[in-house]
């Protein structure tokens, strides 16, 4: 595709998405005497929250400060998973670039300033601040207002930070709010970080071409996932291309004119055009000034709330990545409506007890759901573990070919007697999808003997759920049950 092309494409895309989710010519309304909620941040929490308690009939402040959509549509998995799509495709990075923008672009109508306006809920576009703890003030070039809530909702989100590493800040780095603007393909990327965010890009941009190493301080990457899941990611990325420089740090860094140089903990030099950091997420709550609410917060957890999402005022509630453990959409997605029964309706929903899986979108893609072994060993708490290798179903056999051999496997922890779901690892093309059953089963508390009657399609990959009850039956078919059984079928021959 012709770059320059290209170029006006993507940013004829982008002004249709910056109108959608920030319009530059946008007037804040003015504002009711009093909300049944105010929302501060419009990601996922915050738009899920107010346009719920809107369609209830609530009256409904939503405050954003930078795009409607947060980091998911904006910067997150939006832009992120197509570009992993694009780059499985073969196209070349503009086209890629291309997509991303035009995915986003399409996808904002759904987060967009008028969806909301239209749904009854009060769009005020600019920065929160407490005044006390019912009054919220707004200030913005959309226009300033001061806003009363019976309950308040803190749905801030949280935003990529740079290690503390000497001249870091000042090379020009880039993290996931800065990667998808790039206007062309750098030949060389530095990837600083393992983790999920790290591993995806790393190897997206492998794959459209970049020679790309990716540093990683812990001894493999997605350290905190299964060892024999990292050790697949890690030979799906070295086959990629990506070099992969583990259990090192960067000491300092440098550049000379395009050229960035990091020097590591072993004396080695990476060297390239472009850096990317994903090393670690801080939640946005220092401009709220969260004293005059009387909301208690930490730097490495946030907003400090109870089992309700109640803050310590509990006319104040927050959701989201401001304060969950586990920043995922879907996390985000079901605190809010615990949010929307506990602030609206004196409700005691708990997102203590909820179970929430997750998935790096990697080729293979790694998901898991509950504990870990490392975790439930930790813990000293007996499990016993079942495994099964995609490679070993028929499907995966049918599927094999010399240059493409099967991938990956299912893992499940299982409470010895009962059989009750501790914690599953699935590596595999499908991961994301084929954890569903599984966080079913978590999430209704059953056992694998729930599934005794379960029939699915032959020759499919979502055979292991099969395998897996059917090894379980085999594991309490004790020596004693055995010989009854055995005896029954002497006595009625």
């Amino acid at each position: 595709m012709n770059e320059s092309r290209a170029g006006a494409d993507i940013a004829t895309l982008d002004a249709r998405w910056d109108a959608l989710v920030f319009p530059r010519d946008y007037r804040n309304p003015h504002p009711l005497d009093r909300y049944h909620l105010v929302v501060i941040g419009a990601g996922p929490a915050g738009l899920i929250i107010a346009i719920a308690a809107a369609g209830l009939g609530a009256r409904v402040a939503l405050i954003e400060r930078h795009a409607m959509g947060g980091d998911c549509l904006n910067v997150g998995c939006v832009p992120s998973k197509t570009l992993l799509a694009a780059a499985s495709s073969g196209v070349d990075f503009s086209a890629a670039m291309q997509r991303v923008h035009g995915v986003r672009a399409r996808i904002a109508i759904n987060d967009s300033v008028q969806r909301y306006s239209e749904a009854g809920v009060h769009v005020f576009l600019g920065e929160a601040k407490f005044v006390d703890a019912t009054h919220v003030q707004v200030t913005g070039a959309a226009g300033a207002a001061l806003l009363q809530g019976k309950r308040v909702v803190i749905a801030s989100g949280a935003r990529a930070v740079l290690p503390a590493i000497p001249g870091l800040e000042a090379l020009g780095v880039h993290t996931n709010e800065t990667i998808f603007d790039l206007p062309a393909l750098p030949a060389r990327l530095a990837v600083l970080g393992g983790g999920p965010i790290g591993c995806e890009l790393a190897q997206a941009f492998a794959r459209l071409g970049s020679s790309v190493t990716l540093i990683e301080m812990q001894a493999r990457v997605l350290a905190n996932e299964d060892p024999d899941a990292s050790a697949l990611l890690e030979a799906a990325l070295r086959s990629d291309g990506v070099a992969l420089q583990l259990g090192r740090r960067v000491q300092s860094v440098s550049a000379n004119g395009s050229v960035k140089t990091l020097l590591l903990d072993n004396g080695r030099e990476i060297e390239a055009e472009a850096v990317l950091v994903a090393a670690g997420r801080s939640r946005n709550i220092e401009a709220l000034n969260l004293e005059a609410a009387g909301v208690r917060s930490d730097p490495a957890q946030g907003i400090l709330v109870d089992e309700r999402l109640r803050s310590s005022n509990p006319r104040i509630y927050a959701a989201g990545d401001v304060c969950s453990k586990l920043q995922f959409t879907h996390s985000a997605d079901a605190q809010a409506r615990i949010v929307v029964r506990n602030a609206l309706f004196l409700g005691r929903a708990r997102h203590d007890r909820l179970v929430i899986p997750w998935c790096t979108y990697t080729k293979p893609e790694v998901a898991r759901v509950g504990a870990s072994r490392a975790e439930l060993t930790q813990q000293r708490t007996a499990f016993d573990a079942l495994r099964v290798e995609f490679a070993e179903l028929d499907r995966g056999r049918t599927d094999a070919s010399s240059d493409s051999a099967p991938d990956g496997f299912v893992e499940v922890l299982l409470e010895p007697a009962s059989g009750q779901m501790l914690g599953a690892t699935i590596v595999g093309r499908d991961a994301g999808e084929q954890i569903a059953p599984l966080v079913l089963l978590m999430t209704l508390k059953l056992t694998l003997a729930a599934l005794g009657s379960l029939v699915l399609p032959y020759p499919t990959r979502s055979e292991y759920l099969r395998r897996l009850v059917d090894t379980w039956n085999r594991k309490r078919l004790t020596p004693r049950a055995a010989g009854l059984l055995r005896r029954w079928l002497h006595f009625t021959r």
